[in-house]
Order: C-alpha cells, then structure tokens, then sequence
C-alpha cells in the first residue's frame, strides 16, 4: 500500500459541535447511500481529497472530470468522507487512520460511522431496529439517552468500520457506530431513511428523506455495480463471516 496524503482546496470553518460523517460501502450500502444523500440535500462541496502517492487503481468521474474516488465535503458543522468505490481488504487500516488523523487536525469533536447489519427476515419488518456501538464508556452513556437506538449487545463487528473505530477508541476521538437493519447484498434507501431521520435530530439540521423513499428503486439500479464490488470486497474481510454479527 503505497503513502497516503489528503490534499486539501480548502480548509473548512465548522461550527460545534462538529462531526465527521464516514460513508464507506458495507452491507446494503447504508452509509454511502446516507452521506451521498446528505452531500446531496445540504449542497455539500468537496473540500479535500485522500489520494495515493503511487495512484489508486480507480477513478471517481464527477462531471467528466476524474477525481479521488476518496473525497471529503462540508457544511456547516458537519463533515463527510464519501468512498465512491468499495475499500479492498488491505486498504481498509491505512484509509482508517488517515480519516482518524485528519479527523484530529480539523478538531473534528465526534466520528459518527453508519452502517448495516443483515437481517434474514428484513423484507417482513415494518420498521428498522437501529443500535449503536461506541469508542468508549461515555459515547456509550450519551447514546444510551437516546430511544431511538438500542445497544448492539455482545456479538462481532467485521468489514470497513472496524478498524476506524478502533483506531478512534485508542487516539482518544469519540466515535458512535449507527448500526440499522439491513439487506446483505440488496442497496437499501429505507435502512438509510431510517438513520438519516436519527442523524437530523442527533446533529441538529432538518432533512426530508420522503425523497429518497420515492427514490428507492432508482437508487437500487445506480449503484447496483457498486453492490456487486461491495460484496466481492466483504468476502475478503473475514471469509465465512458475514460484515456484522450479534448476539
């Protein structure tokens, strides 16, 4: 894995208390489908970008200009890192810890990751349990407060997320994982819908997600190559195991 730098346009004023919103491909898309909708509705513009110093082996196009398929957006007191394309196995700790660091630099006060658990019976519920995991005992207690969330339990967490959490955990930044119900390997809006109505109260703007319901089918079919990358890319985290587990 060669170096990786964060190249910035600009550095962002952010209001407090500020967090850093990580979309990273994982079971049912959940978070990238999260941030690129909050990229989308808060007109967010891309402030910086995690390149590799040797290239990565793939290009976001964004207006028929390649880019970063790794870049980061802000507004107000909020910042996104969007992954436009599944993280290999061997990525995954390096980017982590680029994210934890620049995190750091920015004075970023809370990492806040999203992702999806898989649920066998997710077509027969008619509404989406979401749990939380946090860096420490007093992200935990903050978290508890909240009804809308439940605590994840005892149980495993596999794939993208896992690493940055830790590496948060042991760099001392505060780190909330939302974890919500999900399809495996089916993109999932509603799942995302259900987090982002928790993040508006949570980080405190207001967001319709009634579009993304309406626009669940078309969401599905863009980034369907996306899902097939995703899953061939989970595989690789630890064979046999799906990305997330719970007892």
């Amino acid at each position: 894995m060669t170096e990786l730098e964060i190249e910035e346009i600009s550095v962002p004023t952010l209001g407090r208390p500020s967090y850093m919103v990580v979309g990273y491909p994982d079971a049912g898309l959940v978070g990238v489908i999260t941030t690129e909708f909050l990229i989308r509705s808060l007109n967010m513009r891309p402030f910086a970008s995690l390149v590799s110093k040797g290239g990565f082996p793939i290009a976001y196009v964004s207006n028929s200009v390649a880019v970063s398929p790794f870049q980061f957006y802000h507004a107000q007191n909020v910042v996104i890192f969007h992954s436009w394309v599944a993280l290999q196995s061997n990525m995954v700790g390096p980017v982590s810890s680029k994210i934890v660091d620049y995190a750091q630099k920015l004075g970023i006060d809370e990492i806040i990751s999203i992702t999806g658990v898989p649920v066998p019976n997710r077509l027969d519920l008619e509404k989406l349990n979401m749990y939380y995991i946090a860096s420490d005992e007093e992200v935990a207690k903050n978290l508890s407060a909240f009804e809308e969330l439940k605590p994840f339990g005892d149980g495993y967490m596999v794939g993208p997320y896992a690493p940055l959490l830790l590496l948060s955990k042991s760099r001392g930044v505060r780190n909330a994982v939302f974890v919500v119900d999900s399809f495996l390997d089916i993109p999932d809006p509603e799942a995302s819908a259900t987090v982002l109505q928790f993040l508006s109260k949570y980080i405190g703007f207001t967001i319709d997600v009634s579009e993304l319901h309406k626009e669940a089918e078309e969401i599905r079919s863009k980034i369907r190559g996306l899902m097939e990358q995703t899953k061939q890319e989970l595989r690789n985290y630890m064979p046999g195991r799906g990305p997330m587990t719970y007892t």
